[in-house]
């Protein structure tokens, strides 16, 4: 019968965590902007109510994927294509071999809008967004 009692009382010593677990926390910032968490709320401040979580927090499984590295013909590429898209933005005169004879001639206002079209392309596509935080691929070799 002792026994009994004994695995009684072990198993509701056990589940008191787990009910608690459930309770919220209540959290505010203070005058001097020290955030406080309690299990009572305060009196005369305004505070959040947070439910706790059955899960781990922090863990490597709960963090976002990374994002893929950049390769390194990518950062040649997204370099080339601002480098590009800057000339092209601006007033001087733009030349470029069309034909292939290996002799540069100047673009029409209209073949240097399309080599801007082209080159803002090609930063969309190899350049990280503003903001973002690209991770860049080391060199082979």
């Amino acid at each position: 019968m002792r026994l009994l009692a004994g695995l009684i009382t072990v198993a509701l010593f056990a589940a008191t965590p787990a009910l608690h677990a459930q309770d919220p926390v209540y959290t505010w910032v203070d005058a001097n902007g020290v955030r406080h968490y309690a299990q009572t709320p305060p009196e005369g401040v305004q505070y959040e109510t947070r439910g706790i979580r059955d899960r781990t927090v922090g863990t490597e499984a709960n963090r976002p994927p990374a994002a893929p590295a950049r390769t390194t013909e990518e950062v040649i590429a997204c370099d080339r294509a601002r480098v590009a898209l800057q000339q092209l933005s601006g007033p001087a005169l733009v030349e470029m071999d069309k034909d292939g004879d290996g002799k540069p001639e100047p673009l029409s206002p209209e073949e240097k809008a399309q080599q801007r079209r082209l080159s803002e392309q090609a930063v969309a596509a190899y350049c990280p967004r503003e903001g973002e935080d690209a991770p860049t691929a080391s060199p082979a070799g």
